[in-house]
């Protein structure tokens, strides 16, 4: 039984760490796995790692770049050790890998889940391109976790999820949908004078908002409709 995740480890420092990711993978039922400019050769190291693993290695996939990667996915879910200390710090809001689970097999396309470089993690422009942010509680002590132990913990939940849950499937409202309503949502910020420098702050908030509640094709279809007819009677 194979989970629909496309796992993707920015700019790998270390080659021990893809193995042992690749493991873990192989455990929970992953088998896609892109690295984003590598700093490392997937070498011996890696492939002793990856014990029984290995199909996982010889069929990475290179990118250049996470905007690269991330055109080939239809959701974007990064990782972080690091959550938002105040609400307006929107681009590092996150949630638990627990409920991250809840949502996934309710998503439909690729969904690529983020995992950050060994010594800095994702950068806030990197996980700008995310939907969703996901971060393990840990100790205030020490927060960081490896980044091999903490894909262990995301696998799991997810697996967790898919085998103890009966998930009813939906027509899920893909990127395009998205798009559009954080553009329709755009235009009537402009059209009720928002202020220039809250506007972005707002339409962060507005496609955090739409991203966690998984919207179905058939709800964005209606609050696209709402909002065709607020502005056509606006700008009329």
């Amino acid at each position: 039984m194979l989970l629909r995740l496309q796992v993707v480890f920015v700019e790998p420092e270390h080659e021990g760490n893809i193995g042992s990711i690749a493991r873990s993978m192989k455990n929970f039922g992953l088998n896609e796995l892109w690295l984003v400019n590598p700093k490392v050769q997937v070498g011996k190291t890696a492939r002793a790692l990856a014990s029984h693993a290995l199909d996982v290695l010889e069929n990475v996939v290179i990118y250049e770049s996470l905007e690269e990667a991330s055109r080939n996915l239809s959701y974007v879910v990064g990782t972080t050790s690091i959550s938002a200390k105040r609400s307006s710090n929107l681009i590092r809001t996150t949630i638990t890998p627990e409920r991250f689970a809840k949502i996934f097999p309710k998503i439909n396309g690729n969904v690529g889940l983020i995992l950050g470089r060994e010594s800095s993690g994702l950068s806030n422009e990197e996980l700008s391109y995310c939907d969703l942010i996901v971060t393990i509680p840990t100790s205030s002590d020490y927060k960081a976790l490896n980044v091999a132990s903490a894909s262990v913990i995301l696998f799991y939940e997810l697996w967790k999820a898919r085998l103890s849950r009966s998930y009813g499937q939906f027509e899920e409202a893909n990127r395009e949908y998205r798009d559009r309503l954080v553009m329709f949502f755009s235009l009537i910020c402009q059209e009720s004078k928002v202020a220039p420098y809250k506007k972005k702050l707002i339409l962060k908030a507005f496609k955090n908002v739409i991203c966690r509640a998984c919207l179905s094709k058939r709800e964005a279809t209606l609050m696209l409709g709402v909002f065709r007819v607020f502005l056509r009677r606006t700008l009329s």
